[in-house]
């Protein structure tokens, strides 16, 4: 439907209306009654507004209009919005390091990057910007903040954001930085815990999951952490070959369209897992593409999840290019856990909740991890020697 009303409207703007305006069906046989609303308010713009707007402006303005109308998530990306798009998944670009949303009309930071000047400042996940350099966020789009926020690095750049146990909006001054995004690192936590760090689902992250694995495996690590905290998701792909590096076989997620049967992701058989105890950190900025992993090994019992509720972003996303190098990213499924359970705007409560302090001298968050899986070593080397 989104689709023939773009052609549509396009049409209409190159090539004018009759006024007896359009009758059309859509492929569901939804009848659109007729554009004449559309082509009234079209020809008042061009004909009387004060800043006579071009045809292109306004076809533009049409679509996002349409997209923004269905849910947050789908969006228009014009040209130069779809290339910066491709350049920050491969994990290099300018400015302060933070992944937002729009939820219920609110500029909502989902979490910030590991590292990052938004990082070091103290922003969170939940926070709401409410300004950019004084301009109110209400009054732009997703991708017009964005743009005020990416800029060159050593620059500075003001926000302004609500926090829900904030007396006053919190306000920062942050200096852009070259943002360069490791997707996957590892070490060593204990001699026998290796631990491992996801920053985002882009391409090969899988493989980079299963390549820090055989590392421990070959310095006789004995368990694993899974750190999914403040990754706001990515490839869905990915996310099933990360939980796949865990998870054997059976389903890790499966998607359902407005029509069709539900696609179904099986473990990968080109990921070997590992059997070693498991346990996945997530907070309140582990969303979609984190939460499928973390769903996953929840609801085929193979790890045990710590921290706190996850973000709750239960839908699938797919970006379309169009042939002037602009793209449409659209919800085209929402996805539900092995166990049928649809997390969107609910979140997954962790198995052990524990509240991360940035003032401790050591995380907390990932002392419980080490804790629990010390037990679970414990326990290994006892039905071993019985």
């Amino acid at each position: 439907m989104k689709i023939l009303m773009v052609v549509m409207l396009s049409f209409i703007l190159i090539f004018g209306l009759g006024t007896a305006g359009v009758q059309a069906q859509d492929e569901s046989g939804e009848s659109f009654d007729s554009f004449d609303k559309f082509q009234q308010v079209l020809y008042y713009l061009k004909n009387h507004h004060v800043d006579d707007p071009t045809y292109d402006k306004l076809l533009q303005g049409a679509i996002n209009g349409m997209l923004e109308e269905v849910d947050p998530y789908s969006y228009y990306l014009t040209p130069d919005e779809y290339e910066e798009m491709q350049i920050e998944f491969e994990g290099h670009f300018g400015g302060i390091g933070i992944r937002i949303i729009m939820r219920e009309g609110k500029l909502t930071i989902v979490s910030p990057i590991k590292g990052t000047p938004g990082d070091r400042v103290g922003l969170q996940a939940q926070d709401v910007i409410t300004h950019v350099e004084g301009k109110p966020t209400s009054e732009m789009t997703q991708k017009e903040a964005v743009d005020m926020m990416r800029g060159e690095p050593g620059t500075v750049v003001n926000i302004t954001v609500d926090r829900e146990d904030a007396e006053k909006p919190l306000k920062f001054e942050i200096t852009r930085a070259d943002i360069e995004i490791p997707y996957v690192t590892s070490e060593m936590q204990t001699d026998e815990i290796g631990y491992i760090s996801v920053a985002e689902f882009a391409e090969d992250v899988g493989l980079k999951v299963r390549k820090a694995l055989t590392g421990f495996e070959s310095k006789g690590a004995q368990a694993v952490i899974l750190d999914l905290r403040s990754n706001p998701g990515g490839l869905l792909n990915e996310a099933v070959k990360v939980a796949s590096n865990f998870i054997k076989d059976g389903t890790i997620v499966s998607a359902r369209q407005r029509e069709g049967e539900p696609q179904i992701y099986e473990a990968s058989s080109e990921i070997r897992s590992v059997n070693m105890p498991l346990v996945v950190l997530v907070n309140g900025g582990s969303a979609s593409a984190s939460e499928i992993v973390a769903a996953a090994v929840r609801d085929h019992e193979r790890g045990t999840l710590v921290g706190t509720k996850t973000f709750g972003k239960g839908t699938v996303q797919r970006v379309i290019p169009l042939e002037d190098g602009s793209a449409v990213k659209m919800t085209i499924a929402r996805y539900y856990t092995p166990d049928e359970e649809y997390i969107h705007e609910k979140g997954i409560e962790p198995d052990v909740t524990i509240e991360y302090d940035a003032e401790a001298e050591k995380d907390p968050q990932i002392q419980k991890a080490i804790e629990i899986l010390n037990q679970k070593i414990e326990e290994n080397s006892m039905k071993q020697a019985g």
